[in-house]
C-alpha cells in the first residue's frame, strides 16, 4: 500500500490519525487483509515534506491498528519520499522467505507509474489494485464546480509530469518490461 493518504499536520495537531482525498487506500488495504487473513500488507510512505513531518508510516500504524489489524501481519517503511523510493526501500524490508503475488494499492490516477516505479526497482508478481477513484460516468461530473474540476486538472497535470520525469531520470519501466513484473492472471 502506497502512502499518500494520511494528512500530517492535522494527525499531530489533533493527536489522531486523519486522512485526505485517498484515504480509500486505507479502507482497501484493510478490506483486503480481511479477505485474505495470511497476507502481510506492507505500508511504505514518509514524509514528502522538504523540512521535518511526521513519517505517513507512523500515521498508517496508528489507522491500521486502531481498526484492529494483526501488528505480526504489517511491514511498515517510513523513510521514502517519492513513489520511486517507495518501491525500492520497501523491496529491501521484504523477506526473501516472502514469495507469491502483491498486490498494489494506490490511487487509480496514479496506479500507472506506481507500477512502472515498482517493475524499475525489481518487484516481481505485481497486481495493481486501484482505489480512490476520482471519476464518475461523464454526465455525472457536468457542472459548475470550478475548484473541484481544477483540482481534478490539477491532479492529471501533476501525475503526468510525474510520469515524463520519471521515464527521463529512469526511474520507471517501459511498457514492454512492466509485462515482465505483472503477476499472471488465469
Amino acid at each position: 500500500m502506497l502512502g499518500g493518504g494520511e494528512i500530517d499536520i492535522q494527525s499531530n495537531v489533533w493527536s489522531q490519525p486523519n486522512t485526505g482525498d485517498a484515504g480509500d487506500r486505507f479502507i482497501t488495504a484493510l478490506s483486503l487483509a480481511h479477505k485474505y487473513p495470511e497476507a502481510i500488507v506492507l505500508f511504505t510512505g514518509g514524509s514528502g515534506r522538504l523540512m521535518g513531518g511526521t513519517s505517513g508510516a507512523d500515521i498508517a500504524r496508528d489507522i491500521l491498528l486502531g481498526a484492529g489489524f494483526d501488528k505480526s501481519r504489517l511491514i511498515l517503511e517510513g523513510a521514502s519520499r517519492n513513489t520511486a523510493e517507495n518501491a525500492t526501500m520497501s523491496l529491501e524490508l521484504v523477506p526473501d522467505s516472502l514469495d507469491g503475488e502483491w498486490l498494489l494499492v494506490t490511487s487509480a490516477f496514479h496506479m500507472r507509474r506506481a507500477v512502472a516505479s515498482f517493475c524499475a526497482a525489481g518487484w516481481k508478481n505485481i497486481v495493481p489494485w486501484p482505489t480512490d477513484y476520482r471519476t464518475g460516468g461523464f454526465a455525472d461530473r457536468i457542472g459548475w464546480d470550478f475548484a473541484l474540476n481544477l483540482d481534478d486538472l490539477n491532479t492529471g497535470v501533476r501525475e503526468w509530469i510525474g510520469l515524463a520525469a520519471y521515464s527521463l531520470t529512469r526511474r520507471t519501466s517501459d511498457a514492454i518490461e512492466i509485462s515482465d513484473c505483472l503477476a499472471v492472471q488465469e
